[in-house]
């Protein structure tokens, strides 16, 4: 690599994995490099190796297949791990410091502390599966106060912890980027991520049209812009409704979502990484969860006094658009400033910056918790 700050990123991206691995690591590794490290990530197979290969200035990156890699089976490549470290480790140039992060729910005990002799080690965990023995752990949830002494003690193997919100790695398009508060609500963002199982966009549709608009939200002009994912069933049927309702905007393929929720005054979304890149930009949202995985972290949002959660679409979805329909008529100024700046307060774009900075005083052996 030619140079004596290296740290390897270790994730996937694949029809069985959710690309935000990558997303998430790629900010990481962006903001990495402006503290002078070089970045290698290692994937398991082609799929993730095109996918990060196709995101914008990917190419500032190297990038590795390892050849005895299942993104399932992490243990199985440690062998190939083991070697290419030693390799960094027999070169010439002198005080190599490496770090290895790990972004994978794949990752094992033994993987791990089978790395911690040649290596210091990052994790970037989510589910808190087991005490993870690494140098440092990463963890961005939504953590009320009361909360943090249980996720410290889940930490106990970890040298050093990063706990909480504000570690969010969010793109760059979402940091450094506050949106102003408007006076009236005119736009609103609809997204449901990826795909729309539930059909809610086409049932919101279809609420808003077989009621009165007036009695909805009064005489003032709202356009509803809705998000349509790539696994979204419901697209045609969409952009058919799209051709018929001037209040509908339609958008599919979005390279800048920073920049059409930044358009918004409001935003209806699944819970998610959305989430934390609405609490960004600080645009007042509604939340709903349509999967085991979205629960937590509505919750913790909810209970915040973030972004409130309407419910569970898959077991009460005239409750959740109901709840909807009486945001958008019930969000004032004053409450959409009050939410405006909790959102911000917990949640600056700045993730992945304090994140390398993080690992820039790992590598030079000066973090302290």
């Amino acid at each position: 690599m030619g140079t004596d700050r290296l740290i390897y990123i270790r994730t996937d991206g694949n029809p069985h994995i959710a690309s935000g691995h990558l997303m998430r690591c790629f900010s990481i590794a962006q903001q990495c490099q402006r503290f002078g490290m070089t970045v290698c990530f290692l994937v398991s197979d082609k799929e993730s190796l095109s996918l990060l290969e196709g995101i914008p200035n990917s190419d500032t990156f190297s990038v590795l297949q390892l050849q005895t890699a299942l993104y399932h089976d992490l243990d199985r490549e440690l062998p190939e791990v083991k070697m290419l470290l030693s390799s960094q480790h027999d070169t010439s140039v002198t005080n190599r410091e490496i770090l290895y992060m790990i972004d994978s729910y794949y990752v094992t005990e033994h993987y791990l502390r089978s790395l911690s002799s040649l290596v210091r080690t990052v994790y970037l965990d989510d589910l808190r599966l087991f005490d993870y023995p690494v140098d440092l752990l990463i963890n961005y949830d939504v953590i009320p106060d009361r909360q943090m002494p249980l996720y410290r003690a889940a930490y106990r193997n970890a040298s050093h912890l990063l706990l909480g919100a504000s570690y969010a790695p969010l793109r760059r398009q979402f940091q450094n980027r506050e949106i102003p508060v408007a006076e009236t609500v005119s736009n609103i963002l609809i997204t449901t991520g990826g795909s729309d199982p539930y059909h809610f966009c086409l049932d919101f549709i279809h609420k808003i049209r077989t009621s009165n608009y007036t009695d909805l939200f009064g005489n003032g002009e709202i356009f509803f812009h809705i998000v349509i994912g790539s696994l979204n069933a419901d697209r045609d049927l969409l952009f058919s409704l799209g051709e018929k309702l001037p209040f509908l905007r339609l958008h599919e393929n979005v390279s800048d979502m920073a920049s059409l929720m930044a358009r918004c005054d409001l935003a209806i979304s699944a819970a998610g990484t959305t989430l934390y890149e609405l609490c960004a930009l600080g645009i007042p949202a509604l939340s709903f969860t349509m999967a085991d995985n979205q629960l937590a972290a509505a919750k913790a949002f909810h209970e915040a006094g973030a972004i409130v959660c309407a419910g569970d679409l898959r077991k009460e979805p005239a409750d959740v658009l109901q709840k909807s329909i009486l945001f958008i008529k019930e969000s004032s100024l004053s409450n959409r400033q009050a939410a405006h700046a909790i959102m911000r307060q917990l949640v600056d774009g700045s993730g992945a910056c304090r994140i390398a900075q993080a690992l820039d005083k790992l590598q030079r052996h000066k973090i302290e918790n």
